[in-house]
């Protein structure tokens, strides 16, 4: 998923007293800031990391996020059965699960929801995902048009049975993913969810509210509404980091899960940040002209000095991969250093010597992002050493930025273009498939026939085996410079966990509000200095 955090440079924790004070049985309210986003409440076309955290308030799917672990747990489904081959998934949902309008949540209203997202005519964001079950890349491409080929079946009204194309241990880690959710049968044909609002949902909040901020309340219909601590949920969406706070410092936000001014932070004590499995990185238009040429793409990536574009004075964790190395996954290689000889070589092989015939490059940056601004000053300084060659900066307002580079290079007018992604479930391939040729995530227009054929070889093999594979497919991506990894993320938060129980720093920085709940507030050496700001 695509992230709308800020992260700081550098976080600063300091000490601080802690007086005990009552605990806070009269807060009725948890209030989180996001940063300013038009959100997509159709979980096939959410893309944002925003998005996703306000869906673990409204929709539940089979199974979703243990808050510390981010391991699957059962959600709407309450048991499930593997079949001895490992390629037939038999789920029973829960008989007490329900929308928030109080009709029954049955198989069939997944099954649904699913054979829309397949639809060649939703053109669902993530759709890729869904080509582990049998038959449902021959659906999704057009190739069949019988849905009854896709291996999802309504066995009985709160059975559901799903088969897969090869056996995937990270099965259920994939259904905890929003774009698995239910849909309510009233939904599967509309346009404008927006307008649709309040429609029936069937997570542990419902719709209150929204015009400016979206108010969410407990669901009296959700089956384990019981363990839902918090009435309201409310979400405010802005870009005045200064002002937000100000405003967590003075108690009236709970979470700053984006918009944040550490100079002006009090409650630094309440900074939560660590290694998440995300990463920026830089990548081409491999659709067109010379780009699509794998060594024209090396020969420029060769001729960076990666030492400084990666710097280790500017980032915590340079990467030199797409994929955050971690256990088992370690083979990757991408390209580590400045080669000028070998870039020559590779050009004159490409039929550019020199880089005679390259067409201009146009970079891409948000006009607000100084390291944007830093990292395309370097790329222009380090091709334009090129005879002919001529390099722009294009800088577009960020609200829109996403909006230049998902137009397409051709409309949005880029050769190069920078993007943070955050898996969506812990496993190489919430990186990896999205470069597939028909991925819909794939931006890029990356399409490479031995990536694809490596891929699709993964996906027959398990456990080590499969990962090796993977890790070729990721060096391909890699030498052929289709993306250049800048660094590995942080997750950066604001939020009282002494004050708000059941948020969890973890490497996919999802936070289920379902979890959460007041505990007992603090008085924090710092709280003299809010008081003081206020009464000015």
């Amino acid at each position: 998923m695509r992230s709308t955090l800020r992260i700081a440079a550098a976080i600063a924790v300091l000490a601080c007293l802690a007086f005990p004070l009552a605990a806070a049985e009269d807060e009725e309210e948890f209030v989180v800031a996001f940063n300013a986003l038009d959100v997509q409440f159709d979980p096939h076309h959410a893309i944002y990391s925003s998005e996703a955290q306000i869906f673990t308030a409204i929709y539940e799917g089979l199974f979703s996020y243990d808050p510390e672990s981010t391991n699957p747990v059962k959600a709407a489904c309450r048991s499930y059965k593997i079949s001895q081959d490992g390629l037939t998934y038999t789920f029973y949902i829960r008989d007490e699960a329900r929308w928030s309008d109080g009709s029954p949540l049955l198989a069939r209203h997944f099954r649904d929801a699913w054979l829309r997202a397949l639809d060649p005519r939703t053109k669902a964001d993530y759709v890729e995902f869904y080509d582990i079950i049998e038959g449902a890349h021959a659906f999704r491409t057009g190739r069949s048009k019988d849905p009854s080929s896709v291996g999802i079946a309504v066995i009985d009204e709160r059975i559901l049975q799903v088969k897969l194309r090869y056996r995937a241990d990270y099965f259920t880690r994939l259904l905890c993913h929003h774009s698995f959710s239910p849909i309510h049968p009233s939904m599967l044909e509309a346009k404008d969810w927006r307008k649709a609002i309040p429609y029936p949902v069937n997570g542990p909040y419902r719709f209150a509210s929204f015009k400016d901020e979206l108010v969410l309340e407990r669901s009296s219909a959700y089956w384990d509404a019981a363990a839902v601590a918090i009435p309201r949920v409310r979400a405010i969406f802005t870009d005045d980091d200064k002002a937000a706070s100000m405003r967590f410092d003075d108690g009236e936000i709970h979470w700053l899960a984006g918009p944040t001014d550490f100079d002006v932070l009090l409650s630094r004590s309440a900074i939560q940040w660590g290694l998440m499995f995300g990463t920026h990185y830089w990548f081409f238009d491999c659709g067109a002209g010379p780009f699509k040429d794998r060594d024209v793409r090396a020969s420029l990536a060769l001729l960076i000095p990666m030492d400084e574009l990666r710097s280790k004075d500017l980032y915590i964790s340079p990467a030199q991969t797409l994929v955050l190395p971690h256990s088992g996954y370690r083979d990757a290689i991408g390209i580590a250093g400045r080669d000028a000889e070998e870039a020559k070589r590779l050009l004159k092989k490409a039929g550019h010597e020199d880089g005679s015939g390259l067409p201009a490059i146009s970079i891409l940056i948000a006009q607000e992002s100084e390291d944007g601004a830093r990292i395309a000053g370097l790329l222009k300084s380090s091709w334009e050493v090129l005879p002919g060659l001529k390099v722009e900066v294009k800088a577009v307002p960020a609200s829109r930025y996403f909006d230049y580079v998902r137009s397409g290079p051709d409309e949005g007018g880029w050769t190069i273009a920078s993007m943070s992604w955050i898996g969506d479930f812990a496993d190489p391939l919430a990186f990896l498939q999205m470069w597939g040729s028909d991925s819909s995530l794939n931006d890029a227009r990356y399409a490479d026939e031995e990536y694809d054929r490596l891929l699709a070889e993964a996906a027959q093999k398990a456990g080590e085996e499969r990962l090796k594979v993977l890790a070729e497919a990721e060096t391909r991506l890699l030498s052929g410079a289709a993306v250049l990894p800048i660094h590995y993320s942080l997750s950066a938060s604001v939020i009282d966990t002494d004050y708000i129980d059941g948020w969890y720093a973890n490497i996919l920085d999802v936070h289920p509000f379902k979890y959460l709940s007041f505990g007992t507030r603090s008085v924090r050496s710092n709280v003299a200095a809010a008081r003081t700001r206020a009464a000015l």
